[in-house]
């Protein structure tokens, strides 16, 4: 599961990082350190002429057929192995795929005392591209425009914090990933493959479990205990 993620990356960063045609929107992009679901973030997609472009997506998809936007709520994830057959995520899975770039998330590992919360991110500290879907909703006077991360099994390197992960594309693979015209076989193999990595693992403060902290802060290592000192006998 991908239930938060840090994406401190400006508009620049993010049409270097896509090469994107057009240039940056104007509008300041919000930094999020512990980001949550219902929030905002910057997204890649393709436009109507089938260009890349930036956008805006709400965290949390919203099926056009929805009743309400409170059903976003439930479908942050949507997993690489049943994507294709559920009836919220099937259209969009087909033909509205996009990319979210991260500079990492955070998984909880169970341990004796509680959940112990990490940071994941590539070791290189470049930046991610979550394989991910969005939906549009026009109702209640105005539009919604949504998306979903994809999840799959964990890489090895990660498995014994938590069984999943986001399902990560590389660069090389952006185009397969967003074009409409991509056939299934291929996309559910990129989303089903986890990217091997390498990654670096922090133990981060459980201030991170309350959104309310959303400073970089939050991305701090936790300190390693002291030693025991050793008796000489």
């Amino acid at each position: 599961m991908c239930g938060r993620f840090t994406q401190e990356l400006n508009w620049e960063q993010i049409r270097g990082l896509y090469r994107l045609p057009e240039p940056p929107p104007e509008r300041l992009l919000q930094p999020r350190y512990n980001g949550a679901p219902t929030q905002d973030f910057a997204a890649c997609r393709l436009d109507e002429a089938g260009n890349r472009a930036a956008a805006k997506l709400r965290w949390g998809l919203v099926p056009s057929w929805a009743p309400d936007v409170g059903m976003g709520a439930r479908l942050i994830n949507a997993r690489a192995e049943t994507v294709r057959g559920k009836p919220a995520y099937a259209a969009a899975f087909r033909s509205r795929r996009c990319l979210i770039p991260a500079n990492g998330w955070f998984e909880w590992q169970r341990t004796g005392r509680g959940k112990q919360p990490y940071f994941l991110a590539l070791a290189d500290g470049s930046p991610l591209s979550f394989a991910a879907l969005w939906e549009r909703r026009d109702g209640d006077g105005e539009a919604l425009e949504s998306f979903a991360v994809i999840t799959t099994a964990a890489s090895p390197a990660l498995a014994d914090i938590h069984h999943r992960q986001p399902a990560i594309v590389a660069p090389e693979r952006f185009d397969d990933w967003l074009d409409p015209a991509s056939p299934a076989p291929l996309l559910l193999d990129l989303a089903r493959k986890p990217l091997a990595g390498p990654y670096v693992r922090r133990a981060v403060s459980a201030r991170v479990n309350s959104v309310r902290n959303d400073g970089p802060d939050i991305l701090s290592p936790l300190p390693r205990p002291p030693m025991p000192e050793k008796r000489l006998f």
